[in-house]
């Protein structure tokens, strides 16, 4: 999927070269439709024994880049092919990280917050793999490289068949729209979700629809260069949650998560600035140790205090929160860099990211929140 993201991103800025109003326009139409069946991938995902589940995914991801290599290789590579690219893997990718994610809360041997932070450094790691590929776009070919993608998720497969069996958790099969019942009588999960919906809007948005074209517009870059933007990132991602794993269990990882609300607003302001090309790589990698912090706190809150029953329907409302804000933001960051300039689409970050603060303090119950770990005894865990 890191793969993905790169080339889904590239084949629209570097390879069609779309301007940025039409390539964030593309991205809320690839990423629309998936809204719709996130639910669903969560109900079925505590309906349905989670091994064979997955293992049908993992069939179904394979064929949107087998689609595409054809397409490719026939030479009709358009911009509505590369939509249909996007709408097929972020459908099937909906339908599945629901039960992906509640099923790290049955197998894991570690308490949840360090369960989840050591699989995101095990993926964000296996995820510079992706981007390295795509940086050698040129060197592999497009074909090989939609192939490549195919091929693993195949190999994926064997990952899942080692898995347990993992019937159903309770005595009668959930019904639709349960998690989100459920929610009613979680008010601290009701307003972290709130609180991420309202960062993904700007933060990951900006992230996701302004990178490619400061990389092209401002620095004058390439594939290579945007690749390495990426690998920048996402090492910042993994060194951030190393971090953390080494000081888990947290006791209050809210306040954690608000703290790193502030310190985005200096990483966005030290992009904005338009520094020099060294700094601008120490800001990628800053923002992504800042949002791997929070990513994490985020879905460690959340997944221990979902209820077994219903964990999947409830991460699926927090896949959802990523989702309904990729959308809305790619086409209003599009437009306001096709407005502006690229590096402006950093502005309305800085302001959500003081907002979500203040808020987060004052009425959310984050800062309070304490988990019920209990610290390790002595000599080792």
């Amino acid at each position: 999927m890191s793969l993905q993201g790169f080339l889904f991103s590239w084949l629209l800025v570097g390879v069609l070269e779309r301007p940025a109003d039409e390539a964030g326009f593309a991205r809320s139409l690839a990423e629309f439709p998936p809204l719709f069946v996130l639910l669903l991938g969560g109900f079925l995902g505590d309906r349905f024994e989670g091994r064979g589940y997955l293992s049908a995914m993992h069939l179904l991801m394979t064929l949107p880049p087998l689609l595409i290599a054809l397409v490719v290789y026939q030479d009709l590579l358009s911009y509505w092919w590369v939509v249909v690219f996007g709408i097929l893997m972020a459908s099937i990718q909906a339908l599945s990280d629901p039960a992906r994610q509640s099923i790290l809360s049955r197998v894991a041997r570690l308490d949840i917050q360090r369960a989840v932070t050591t699989m995101t450094i095990c993926t964000s790691l296996i995820g510079t793999l992706g981007f390295y590929l795509g940086g050698n776009l040129d060197d592999i070919g497009l074909v090989n490289l939609l192939l490549l993608q195919a091929a693993l998720f195949g190999i994926g497969l064997f990952a899942i068949r080692a898995l347990p069996r993992l019937p159903l958790q309770q005595p009668e099969k959930p019904r639709v729209m349960d998690g989100v019942r459920a929610l009613k009588a979680l008010p601290l999960v009701r307003n972290l979700l709130l609180l991420n919906f309202l960062s993904s809007l700007f933060n990951a948005g900006a992230y996701i629809v302004a990178i490619p074209y400061i990389v092209k517009e401002v620095y004058m870059g390439d594939a290579a260069f945007f690749a390495q933007v990426m690998i920048v990132f996402t090492v910042g991602s993994i060194g951030s949650n190393v971090l953390l794993l080494l000081f888990m269990p947290l006791r209050h990882p809210g306040r954690l998560f608000l703290g790193m609300q502030l310190t985005r607003v200096a990483v966005l302001y030290l992009l904005w600035i338009e520094p020099s090309l060294w700094l601008f790589y120490l800001g990628m990698f800053a923002w992504g140790l800042n949002m791997g912090v929070t990513t994490t706190m985020v879905r460690t809150t959340v997944q221990e205090l979902a209820p077994a029953p219903v964990r999947s329907q409830i991460l699926s409302v927090l896949l959802l929160s990523f989702l309904v804000s990729s959308p809305i933001s790619s086409a209003l960051l599009g437009v306001l860099i096709s407005e502006t300039a690229p590096l402006t689409a950093l502005l309305p970050g800085m302001v959500v990211s003081l907002l979500i603060f203040v808020i987060g303090i004052r009425w959310s119950g984050l800062w309070s929140y304490q988990t019920s770990y209990q610290p390790a005894p002595s000599g080792g865990r």
